[in-house]
């Protein structure tokens, strides 16, 4: 019965993938489905942690919310553990659980009486783990875990693809700004030249030296000229080939 529940939860969640247009829907679809293959009532949520900094990237529930940010407040705690030492963490009773106790105290208040966190596999300098909390003690007989694992490792190469897109997203809006600065600093030499009857080369040190001698960013100085010679209160921008007709 329990390979059945993982099959359709993991078919459910590719679909979500399928449908989903941003990380955080990717992520909040692995957390839910992560609930789907546990034999008891649960939250689940993802912690990631990237530059020494951990955060919960998604949360099946306001709960596991809460018990993921005290945990962080603490510096201690199983999510934590998992992404550090790269093993399963399991908690099966609360109650008699005396390695986090600032977690621990806070997860009980939150009702919960079980927890475990289960890393996921990630390459470069980010780490992260699943979590999970459960509302009664729950023994995490062995099937259950290794469930759970294989869910991990399933989720592992879903959530990798994922940070790749972050962080292309951030390199492509990077490179964008990149553009535009050149673009408008390109126009703005051409003013100077214009102005002083000069090279490119002397233009663009001219700006240079006036940037330093004004304590104003080169791109900045470069806008205010062109908006000054232009009238306009908007320097051109870039535009990428696909948008020229």
């Amino acid at each position: 019965m329990a390979e059945p529940v993982l099959t359709d939860a993991m078919t459910q969640l590719h679909t979500t993938l399928v449908e989903a247009t941003d990380v955080e829907a990717v992520l909040l679809a692995v957390a839910r489905a992560t609930t789907a293959t546990l034999p008891a009532s649960c939250e689940a949520s993802v912690t990631l942690r990237r530059g020494g900094q951990p955060r919960t990237v998604a949360a099946s529930g306001p709960r596991a919310l809460r018990c993921d940010e005290a945990e962080y407040a603490a510096g201690d705690g199983p999510c934590l553990d998992a992404a550090d030492d790269g093993v399963t963490v399991l908690v099966e009773d609360l109650s008699a659980e005396t390695r986090w106790p600032a977690w621990t105290a806070a997860t009980r208040r939150e009702g919960f009486a079980s927890a475990a966190a289960f890393p996921v596999g990630l390459a470069g300098d980010a780490d992260m783990a699943l979590n999970v909390y459960c509302d009664e003690p729950l023994a995490w007989a062995e099937h259950v875990v290794a469930e759970a694992e294989r869910h991990a490792q399933e989720l592992s190469r879903v959530l990798r693809y994922s940070l790749r897109l972050v962080d292309l997203a951030t390199t492509t809006a990077d490179l964008r700004a990149a553009l535009e600065s050149r673009a408008v600093i390109d126009q703005a030499i051409g003013i100077v030249m214009a102005q002083n009857r000069c090279s490119a080369q002397q233009a663009a040190e001219l700006l240079r030296q006036a940037s330093q001698h004004r304590n104003v960013r080169m791109r900045d100085l470069a806008a205010q000229l062109v908006r000054e010679v232009g009238g306009s209160d908007e320097a051109a921008a870039f535009v990428p080939r696909t948008e020229v007709s």
